[in-house]
């Protein structure tokens, strides 16, 4: 084999690995993006591939407690009520059943009925002192200073904002469909300024507490590079 020859073969041999680690590429790329499906940081547990699963003797596969495991019970809530449920008469026969040989224990835990709103009118009084002519007037802990919408109102719009992460169209939604409460979310949004001006002086006393520690416990920030 003359030396043309031997190059003509070398030739063909590097474009054929050419062509291959192209393809290589390509289909590395294409896996990649199927992993990034499965793995980033949106992507549920459940979904994730790749995991390593604990496969323990007979429990090989199956979900929950191993065997050995030490349950635990849910312990039961004290009755606020009880009611006695009696039957008089035998359903077959009819004939009347008289005094139970048992009586059977069943805690329920229920959710009450959604309550309807409470609206109180407040007759607030206005004084006239007779020594400095000065105007007192009536106060009750819980007729707000200002609005239309009581403390508790106020409170669970809050937590439905800032606890639940609800917005104010949800909260309008919420508070309709539990309480028959109309309020419009302009509204909401005031009550929950009105939240946070009652409890300012209480932040603010907590953040002059916390700059005067000579020493502060804080987590470490990653580095970006």
């Amino acid at each position: 084999m003359d030396e043309g020859e031997t190059n003509k073969q070398l030739l063909e041999l590097v474009e054929q690995l050419k062509r291959e680690n192209d393809l290589l590429k390509a289909k590395i790329r294409e896996l990649e993006a199927r992993l990034a499906r499965y793995e980033n940081a949106h992507t549920p547990p459940s979904l994730r591939r790749g995991r390593n699963r604990k496969k323990d003797g007979d429990n090989r596969g199956n979900p929950g407690q191993k065997t050995g495991h030490k349950g635990v019970t849910r312990p039961y809530a004290k009755p606020d009520c009880q009611v006695d449920v009696k039957a008089v008469r035998c359903p077959d026969c009819g004939a009347e059943l008289g005094t139970p040989f048992r009586i059977e224990s069943k805690v329920v835990e229920e959710i009450p009925e959604p309550q309807p709103i409470l609206v109180t009118e407040y007759k607030i009084a206005h004084y006239r002192c007779p020594c400095c002519f000065k105007e007192v007037v009536g106060k009750d802990a819980n007729c707000p200073h200002e609005g239309k919408f009581g403390n508790s109102t106020i409170a669970q719009a809050t937590l439905l904002k800032y606890e639940d992460r609800l917005p104010h169209r949800k909260i309008q939604v919420a508070l309709k469909r539990q309480h028959g409460l109309e309020i419009s979310p302009a509204t909401i949004f005031h009550l929950t300024c009105r939240a946070a001006e009652a409890v300012q002086s209480d932040y603010n006393a907590i953040l002059s507490k916390i700059r005067d520690y000579p020493v502060l416990s804080v987590p470490m920030l990653p580095v970006l590079s």
